[in-house]
């Protein structure tokens, strides 16, 4: 093969890739678009940050009032952000918060491809041979943002908790309403070690048991005609395993429950990363399946 030759088979080479890269960036410009301009998008993020925001009114401001008093009184400090932030799920806001997530997480962008099938405009993607590229992206932009969806009202209640409380650290012999059991969190110690690493680690949890859920209900959308089913899939899925995992008395390995920095119940790590990893293993294989049998036989 002369110089010239394999010069002029380099140079193509490099043609296919930089159009190939191209396709991919304009593909996921275009996704991203979309997404920004979703209103489901803003109506899940709108919720969880009122719910972030009122439980700064409703359970972080008040605090103010006893901390003020308990100091006066040298009684100690009571109330520190690490003990009171809106990731604990002490409060009946966060609560709701935890419970809906699967919805939360899925509502964004989970049922795009169930209405870009029904409105047709996915037959235009289809003539265009451009379905690797939108279904890869698809993927990736949904379990983007619900990550983003999730994380951001817990970052936003944090932030403001370190603002109007005392950043005092834990320490469960100065004061008992600090103390955290190790049956009730994962990682005890670190949280009294580095405490603010322990809630980010609980935060970046969070948000990928958030991508999760909408994977689920992404891969969903490939097997129903109906887009709340789609977009409630996954909080389905998560209620069957609830009453399941209720019957035989392990509510700690409820994802609602464990993904709490304070659980109502004893949790399992392996538990947890277990029900993760499956949850992302079948929502992974359900999804090439619908794209490689049911979109292009």
């Amino acid at each position: 093969m002369t110089p010239a030759l394999i010069e002029t088979i380099d140079i193509h080479s490099c043609e296919k890739v930089s159009e190939s890269l191209q396709r991919m960036v304009v593909m996921a410009l275009f996704l991203g678009k979309r997404l920004l301009l979703s209103k489901s998008l803003y109506i899940s993020l709108g919720f969880g940050l009122f719910l972030s925001l009122y439980h700064v009114k409703a359970e972080i401001i008040p605090q103010l009032l006893w901390l003020t008093l308990g100091l006066q009184k040298n009684q100690g400090i009571d109330f520190t952000p690490y003990s009171e932030w809106f990731g604990t799920g002490l409060s009946v806001l966060s609560s709701v918060f935890f419970i809906t997530l699967p919805i939360l997480a899925s509502l964004p962008f989970s049922d795009t491809y169930l209405k870009d099938r029904q409105t047709g405009y996915f037959t235009a993607i289809l003539s265009k041979g451009k379905t690797g590229r939108y279904f890869a992206g698809l993927y990736f932009y949904n379990f983007l943002a619900a990550a983003l969806i999730s994380a951001i009202p817990l970052l936003v209640n944090l932030y403001f908790s370190f603002m109007i409380l005392p950043d005092v650290k834990p320490d469960p012999i100065v004061n008992n309403r600090l103390y955290l059991s190790p049956d009730a969190t994962f990682f005890q110690p670190l949280y009294y070690s580095y405490p603010l690493l322990h809630i980010f680690f609980y935060i970046l949890l969070v948000a990928l048991f958030s991508g999760m859920f909408a994977s689920l209900s992404l891969s969903l959308s490939f097997y129903v005609n109906n887009r709340f089913l789609a977009l409630t899939g996954s909080f389905l899925i998560v209620m069957v395993l609830t009453l399941v995992l209720q019957g035989f008395g392990k509510y700690g390995w409820v994802p609602s429950d464990f993904l709490r920095q304070f659980a109502t119940d004893s949790v399992s790590f392996p538990v947890a990363a277990a029900i993760f990893l499956t949850g992302m293993l079948a929502s992974a294989a359900a999804y090439l399946y619908g794209v490689k049998k049911l979109v292009i036989p």
